[in-house]
């Protein structure tokens, strides 16, 4: 059974896919300011336009650490909804009350979920474009 068919398949690599982490997600938008803006000042990513090579179409690449996990595409009509059903896109974060404060301080609506039994605190806000973010902090708080 091959990629694309349905049910599990006896893959060549046994019963582990060799996926290792999310490596990035590309965001297409025609607020190409207000886009960038947001994942410096709401996610902290570090934009690195000079590390993008010369694509088609223009854009910028948005740093954590080392890796570009936000890949934005500068498009001149915004197409919002074409990803079909995806729900959101997740981080790990830490600093759960530092980062409440700081959305607060920035004007950016969140919501904030705890679950002690899972010793997990989430937070979501959703960028320019409809692009729910969701920031997962463990074992800051206890069960």
């Amino acid at each position: 059974m091959g990629c694309g068919t349905l049910g599990r398949a006896t893959q060549p690599w046994g019963d582990t896919m060799h996926l290792k982490k999310l490596d990035h997600y590309n965001v297409e938008t025609n607020r190409a300011d207000e886009t960038v803006r947001f994942y410096e000042d709401v996610l902290g990513l570090v934009n690195r336009p000079e590390k993008r090579p010369a694509l088609v179409p223009p854009g910028t690449w948005l740093f954590l650490g080392d890796q570009p996990v936000v890949h934005v595409n500068f498009v001149d009509h915004d197409s919002p909804g074409n990803s079909g059903s995806v729900n959101h896109v997740a981080f790990e974060g830490s600093g759960f009350g530092e980062v409440c404060a700081e959305l607060d301080r920035l004007g950016v609506r969140y919501k904030a979920v705890e679950s002690p039994s899972f010793r997990l605190q989430q937070i979501y806000v959703t960028d320019p474009n409809g692009v729910m973010i969701e920031i997962n902090i463990r074992g800051e708080i206890t069960a």
